[in-house]
């Protein structure tokens, strides 16, 4: 089983992360908001975990967005229990992909594509 820490550790605003055999993981508290309850006004906000997913060799943000999964659990003790079997699944699904990731000194980071000219601008 892939650890993940305490609730207590994600409850005092902590981020985790990790990496199992080349595939790395990241676990963010945070809020997001909900909508209001039938005929309330005001949206309420509720604990959540989100876990980013993607492949070694490189950080989150070098890495092409399409390579990476995000999934939010609640900032519960069932949603730290579930974020661990999501990340145990994720490696089991496809255990040859991450094993077989690029090392980082054999690949170039991502980075985002340029912008496209502007034909519209005058010189």
């Amino acid at each position: 089983m892939i650890f993940v820490p305490l609730l207590h550790y994600f409850k005092c605003k902590n981020t985790y992360s990790g990496n199992e055999l080349g595939m790395r993981y990241r676990i963010t508290p945070g809020k997001r908001s909900v909508p209001a309850p039938e005929g309330g006004d005001a949206a309420a906000e509720e604990a959540i975990l989100t876990v980013d997913l993607w492949p070694d060799p490189w950080t989150l943000d070098k890495t092409d967005p399409a390579l990476r999964r995000q999934e939010v659990f609640p900032l519960t003790e069932e949603g730290r229990l579930a974020v661990s079997r999501y990340l145990e699944d994720s490696f089991k699904a496809d255990p040859d992909r991450w094993k077989q990731q690029p090392s980082i000194l054999d690949c170039e980071p991502w980075a985002p594509p340029a912008p496209e000219p502007d034909d519209t601008a005058e010189s």
